[in-house]
């Protein structure tokens, strides 16, 4: 279920577990969405983390990766671009923040939008009446 992202983030604000989770949680949220319309790759997404858990370079790199691969297809315009290359000892602010939770919000809108719009046709048959 699309988790309401927070797209105002601020240099008073603190990042924290559930943040990154809500992003992975929307992220899948996408993933499923532009499944609509073409073929993605494998994508993984870490949703429990807790108290007790430090993130590392590679996990921001995958996360950034895994909202670059969603883009390919379609990029909204107001895309910010995805941070890519993240080091040990590069800070992550709320720009990063901000960044993730934006990018996310514009696929989700346009996807949202366009898989509502698609005919879908099938045939139901009901019953156990004998032919």
């Amino acid at each position: 279920m699309w988790m309401t992202p927070k797209l105002d983030w601020n240099s008073a604000d603190f990042y924290n577990f559930g943040d990154l989770n809500r992003v992975e949680n929307n992220t899948e949220i996408v993933s499923g969405l532009v499944g609509f319309f073409v073929v993605l790759p494998p994508l993984t997404f870490v949703k429990n983390r807790d108290m007790k858990r430090i993130e590392f370079a590679d996990s921001l790199n995958r996360v950034e990766s895994n909202q670059d691969a969603l883009r390919q297809r379609y990029t909204p315009v107001g895309w910010l671009q995805n941070k890519l290359d993240w080091e040990a000892n590069v800070a992550f602010s709320f720009n990063d923040a901000r960044r993730l939770e934006h990018n996310l919000n514009l696929l989700y809108q346009h996807y949202k939008g366009n898989t509502e719009i698609v005919p879908i046709c099938g045939a139901f048959i009901c019953g156990e009446e004998a032919i």
